[in-house]
């Protein structure tokens, strides 16, 4: 399987410095064996593809969706409207959204299954918090999580989803999951996929992590066979950094 790497901007870069990114990144020496895709704000979803052009590097996504094509929704985005702007992929359930906007494993799982009818695959985001690694929670919680998230979600076809390890307490903070801790957590994830899709389905389904990952340390996870690419936040922001992260990433 091709491992991932996925850029999210989260809410960085209008239109103007958006187009500016992906010229800039074009020009970066990316691996030919790496998957790169790159989350952007909706306003500079029309200017990321614009200069992108027909190239297929890095992937267009999104970083949130509504669950209905259309109705009186003031402020939100629909699949159909994602799926204009020739979307591959789009994040659902980050933990930023769970926190700061009350959303819930329900909410994550009807827009994930919009977006597959839409043909955009989702990419489904778990984690636990801090306190509730400290109580030995991790996997209780991120299992419950996914189980949660993936009612109605299909585990095969064009837009299966795939799932992002983001434990909350990494993000952002500097200090990252273990590789070790990321890669059990990863299995426990897997062993989930397996049960719900049956094992042909669920090893095409690929498991990221994200938090706090840099050009230091990402090696370190997207060497292991257990976790299949990385979702950068931060040190995605600047083309030539996001770069050098993929070409650590994959080394020729």
């Amino acid at each position: 399987m091709r491992k991932l790497v996925i850029a999210n901007w989260k809410m960085y870069y209008g239109p103007v410095k958006a187009g500016a990114w992906i010229r800039a990144f074009r020009r970066e020496r990316l691996p030919k064996d790496l998957d790169i895709g790159v989350a952007v704000p909706h306003v500079s979803l029309a200017a990321a593809r614009s200069s992108l052009g027909r190239a297929g590097v890095p992937l267009l996504g999104g970083q949130d969706v509504f669950w209905a094509n259309d109705g009186a929704y003031t402020g939100e985005i629909s699949p159909a409207m994602l799926k204009e702007f020739g979307l591959s992929f789009c994040l659902v359930g980050h933990s930023e959204r769970r926190v700061n906007l009350g959303e819930t494993d329900e909410m994550v799982a009807k827009k994930a299954a919009a977006l597959q009818k839409a043909g955009i695959q989702p990419v489904v985001c778990v984690g636990e918090t801090d306190a509730q690694k400290k109580k030995g929670e991790t996997l209780k919680v991120v299992r419950a999580q996914l189980a949660a998230c993936l009612q109605g979600v299909k585990g095969d076809g064009a837009a299966r989803p795939a799932i992002a390890y983001e434990p909350v307490w990494a993000i952002g903070s500097g200090k990252p999951c273990s590789p070790l801790d990321a890669k059990n957590v990863h299995e426990a994830i897997r062993e989930v996929l397996v049960k719900k899709y049956g094992k042909a389905s669920a090893q095409e389904i690929r498991i990221l992590y994200g938090g706090s990952v840099d050009p230091r340390n990402v090696a370190e996870y997207v060497s292991t066979t257990h976790v299949d690419g990385v979702l950068v936040g931060s040190s995605s922001l600047d083309p030539r950094a996001f770069g050098m992260l993929c070409r650590a990433a994959l080394p020729a």
